[in-house]
């Protein structure tokens, strides 16, 4: 079985859900909105499940 090794959705997915923690964590203590930024920090790993299914079906669609 071939080990998957990730693309650019992948990176992008991952690129994406560092902004999501990064951005969560400025909400929540620079803007003092606890909700909003629960609420954006729980989006990371969606992001990167998502990308990384995209990315798998990309690849099995060129082959």
């Amino acid at each position: 079985m071939e080990q998957y090794d990730g693309g650019i959705v992948s990176q992008l997915g991952l690129g994406a859900s560092f902004i999501s923690i990064f951005g969560s964590l400025y909400i929540y203590f620079v803007n003092e909105d606890q909700s909003l930024g629960i609420f954006v920090g729980l989006w990371a790993p969606t992001l990167i499940l998502i990308s990384r299914e995209i990315d798998k079906m990309l690849g099995w669609m060129s082959k």
